[in-house]
This record gives C-alpha cells, sequence and structure tokens, in this order.
C-alpha cells in the first residue's frame, strides 16, 4: 500500500516531467498514462526526445516511474488496422530505424495497464464491452484501454480506474472511483484544455486532485490540493 501520483497525456511537454520530478519524492509510485507522442506544433524530433527522456526517468528511478502506452505511442511500434489524427509517418521511420531499436523495444514492452492497489491504470480505460485481448485488432477500437471514451454508449467497469484520453477541464471521476485526468492536453494554439491537475491516490482508496505549479511551467514545484 502506499501513496501514487498518476499524471494525464502529455504529448511531448517536458515541462510536466521536471514538475514530477520535482515533486517525486513526496510518493511511492509515479505512473504516466500514456500518449507521450505528438501534439499540435510538435515534430518527430520532440516525440523522440520525449520517449528519450521518459525511459531515462525509469531507468534511473526503476521502482517509482510506471508507464502504460497511449493510443499516440501504441501506433508508432505495432501495426495497427488504421491511422489516426496526428500520426506522423517521420516519426514511424525514425522510431523503426536501427539506432533507436533499445527506444522501440521499451515502448514495446510498456504495458497496457497497470495494476497498484487495487486501483487499474491505463490509458483510456476499461470498460465492459472489452474482450480483453490485447492485440491490435482488439485494442485498435472503440472500447478499448487505449480508446475508450466516458461518454456515448460506453461503460466502464466497476473497478477503481485511473486513464486519460479524453481532455478534461479538471480531473473528474466519471462514475464512483473512475477517474480521468487528462487535463494537459492542448487546443491547435497551444493554450490547455484543462487546468493541469494531476491525481493523488493514497492506499488505492482515497483520491485527490492536486495542481503540481511552477511559474511558467518550468521553476520549483509546489503540490497543491484541491478540494
Amino acid at each position: 500500500m502506499g501513496k501514487v501520483l498518476a499524471i494525464g497525456d502529455i504529448h511531448t511537454k517536458s515541462w510536466i516531467m521536471e514538475w514530477v520530478v520535482n515533486a517525486m519524492s513526496s510518493y511511492d509510485k509515479v505512473v504516466f498514462c500514456g500518449d507521450y507522442a505528438d501534439d499540435f506544433n510538435a515534430g518527430p524530433k520532440d516525440t523522440l526526445s520525449t520517449w528519450k527522456l521518459l525511459k531515462s526517468l525509469q531507468s534511473k528511478f526503476p521502482n517509482k516511474i510506471n508507464l502504460v502506452l497511449g493510443n499516440h505511442d501504441y501506433i508508432y511500434v505495432y501495426d495497427t488496422p488504421s491511422l489516426q489524427t496526428g500520426y506522423n509517418h517521420i516519426t514511424y521511420t525514425l522510431i523503426n530505424s536501427p539506432e533507436n531499436k533499445d527506444l522501440k523495444e521499451w515502448l514495446l514492452k510498456m504495458p497496457v495497464t497497470l495494476e497498484i492497489d487495487g486501483v487499474t491504470y491505463s490509458h483510456a480505460g476499461i470498460t465492459n464491452e472489452w474482450s480483453g485481448i490485447q492485440d491490435a485488432n482488439n485494442l485498435w477500437g472503440d472500447n478499448s484501454p487505449i480508446w475508450a471514451r466516458p461518454y456515448g454508449s460506453v461503460t466502464y467497469k466497476d473497478k477503481p480506474q485511473v486513464f486519460g484520453h479524453t481532455p478534461m477541464e479538471t480531473c473528474l471521476e466519471v462514475q464512483p472511483y473512475v477517474w480521468c485526468i487528462d487535463t494537459f492536453s492542448t487546443m491547435p494554439d497551444g493554450s490547455l484544455c484543462g487546468d493541469g491537475s494531476a491525481l493523488e491516490v493514497i492506499d488505492g482508496k482515497k483520491f485527490a486532485k492536486i495542481l503540481l505549479r511552477g511559474e511558467k511551467r518550468h521553476d520549483n514545484s509546489r503540490i497543491k490540493r484541491l478540494t
């Protein structure tokens, strides 16, 4: 049992990792909930740099830093039935080049779902409609843990879980103990869709929104719990 910090989609924003590094001493585990690649006005080098930074961070803190795959990461290392908005052919070429073999292998080993203290972390949530099969055909669909959205006909499994994928104004409990935390995604002009909040999970039972705050997004962070 312990204290977990969960972070939503970062989409190449390296300053989020700086905030996390400044705050992580207060936590037993940190979970990044996928979609590290791609963003408006970001290029392939930004994506590769973000993956490399996360790989380095996990290598430095292997018992603390945890990551799950998002659809924007999955598509570059697996053969998927279709492409998606924001897909970049150059990024695909780079990650599949010999010089990035170790980076691709790191991505291939990254799980789609992860459980800590009875809470399941994924990119888009575990739904009742998902088959549970983790191949490209079953993951590349609207009910899967890399594509589901908290609206329409999808219903989430009645179990504590945390995910991103769907931009929110703030971390939101979409049903009891089921949280969507994608608050860092951006609009085409670069402005944040949400308030940049993250989620603190204590012993798998207590959930609290927090802000990892810093002037201009990259000075020393302060943790502020939101009521």
